[in-house]
């Protein structure tokens, strides 16, 4: 992972092209870590995560999971904490995407606060193909798109292109220059009042929490259900069948 740092903005960028950014347990440590540095610096008015490669992140890292079945548990409480922390982070948080999302990196993008996409991004959620279902990322996908959207994504497994992201929800601006776009919103983000902004998205989380359980909480709930389901004979037959390219046999 590489950090870019140039105040007001900390930018964070994925840079395992070859795992196609996916998130093993040092990944999501250090992205944890990064949000805590914008949090705390005074001087960080805007978090941007962006990604190399063609795929901006590919979700949880299977072959770390096929390696060590019993260390997903951690992987994905810690994956719950970075949505937390992401979604409660006092700085807004931009999405640069120019790529492929799938599964965990759908919980980063609505995670965010703004997320632009650039003519290749696309968004799937695969998980039930390999006998896993987007647990976590649920708990923020349904704040961002409706909740039947959301349940046919999972169901379905289909792959939005930038313009049905931008439909229903999922973008905040596609363009053919994902680099152009962010600096748009980036200068649109740091002209606005910093007082203001952090008061502002405190608030708004606070009224939104007054509904439900505190979402950290649910997160974790939720990470239980996902490590209980990853250690059942489909998630160990659909993953086997993912990396021998085959059909997984129900």
């Amino acid at each position: 992972m590489r950090v870019e740092s140039t105040e007001p903005v900390l930018q964070v960028v994925l840079d395992r092209p070859e795992r196609q950014n996916a998130l093993d347990g040092a990944t999501v440590a250090a992205l944890r870590a990064q949000v805590a540095e914008a949090a705390a610096r005074p001087g960080v008015r805007l978090l941007r995560l962006a990604a190399e490669g063609k795929t901006w992140c590919a979700g949880a890292d299977l072959q770390a999971i096929a390696n060590d079945p019993g260390g997903l548990l951690g992987v994905t409480h810690a994956y719950a904490d970075l949505l937390a922390d992401l979604a409660e982070c006092p700085v807004p948080v931009l999405a640069v995407v120019n790529g492929h999302v799938r599964g965990g990196g759908v919980g980063l993008l609505c995670a965010a606060d703004l997320v632009v996409m650039g003519p290749n991004a696309t968004v799937t959620l695969p998980e039930a193909r390999v006998g896993l279902w987007p647990m976590m990322v649920g708990a923020l996908l349904t704040r961002v798109v409706s909740p039947r959207q959301a349940m046919a994504l999972a169901l379905t497994g289909e792959r939005l292109e930038a313009a049905e992201c931008l439909r229903v929800g999922l973008a905040t601006r596609i363009g053919p220059d994902v680099g152009e776009l962010a600096e748009a919103l980036t200068a649109a983000v740091l002209r606005q009042a910093p007082a203001a902004v952090r008061a502002g998205r405190a608030a708004w989380r606070e009224n939104a929490g007054m509904e439900a359980s505190p979402l950290r909480a649910r997160l974790h709930a939720l990470a239980d259900a996902l490590a209980e389901l990853s250690r059942g004979v489909e998630a160990a037959e659909g993953i086997r069948a993912f990396f021998e390219k085959r059909s997984p046999m129900w």
